[in-house]
């Protein structure tokens, strides 16, 4: 691809709008696509909770079950954990045996601070009480869900933090009663589709920036090490009176 075919005025042409838009009559929202609509989450979305097996109870915290917590959320989509638990553990707690394809959000957390981390279930998982699992109805899929948790975080932070919280929180009541922009499930697999593709490409970038910022703080290391030690000589040869180093 040219420079031309990659500069930013190429790509906005690329990302065509919609023909025709609506007022949302939500202000953080602004105007929608005419034919999008709008709906409170919980109408689509069954929300469910966890809870934490005794810790004195060893044999609880020896199965196969994957139980998050907010430690484990840093993927998209979690499918193993630090900790596992047994059916037995399940059937004698408050936690529940959710499936795969489920929204997970930390709802309290200190990083509630800054973000929102959320994923998508990959198996059969368990929560503990720090987390929500939000299960779609037909009306949507959960990638799109998910996506636009992410995609919204500083706007649901505000909306959803709950007030007069010794630890933040968010509250389930302002989670539920928000209302979302739901296209057809046809556009929605299209927005997800398009999503993955361009979120890889940016993920792989995002990792060769994290390589090449390695290389450099190596060599940064590598140069004031051999500098000090007089592996080196970086008197100014250009210089009519070069810096002398002492011995």
């Amino acid at each position: 691809m040219s420079e031309a075919e990659n500069s930013p005025q190429a790509k906005r042409r690329r990302f065509r709008p919609y023909p025709k838009y609506k007022n949302s009559g939500l202000e953080w929202l602004g105007e929608i696509p005419i034919v999008w609509n709008l709906i409170k989450l919980k109408r689509f979305v069954q929300f469910l909770g966890g809870d934490t097996p005794s810790k004195d109870n060893l044999e609880y915290w020896q199965g196969d079950i994957p139980w998050v917590s907010p430690m484990d959320m840093k993927s998209r989509i979690i499918s193993d954990t630090v900790d596992k638990i047994t059916e037995e553990a399940v059937a004698e707690s408050a936690t529940k045996v959710i499936g795969p394809g489920a929204v997970l959000i930390v709802v309290r957390s200190g990083i509630l601070n800054h973000s929102i981390p959320v994923a998508l279930s990959g198996t059969e998982v368990a929560l503990n009480q720090d987390l929500k699992a939000l299960i779609v109805d037909r009306s949507a899929i959960p990638e799109y869900l998910a996506y636009f948790i992410a995609g919204m975080q500083s706007t649901l932070l505000f909306a959803w933090r709950k007030e007069g919280a010794t630890v933040e929180s968010l509250e389930l009541e302002l989670i539920a009663s928000t209302v979302i922009p739901l296209p057809a499930i046809k556009q929605q697999r299209i927005i997800v589709g398009f999503l993955d593709g361009e979120t890889t490409k940016i993920d792989a970038l995002v990792a060769k920036i994290h390589e090449a910022i390695g290389r450099l703080k190596e060599y940064r290391s590598a140069l004031i090490s051999a500098a000090v030690t007089g592996k080196i000589d970086v008197r100014r040869e250009d210089s009519k009176n070069p810096i002398e180093l002492k011995s």
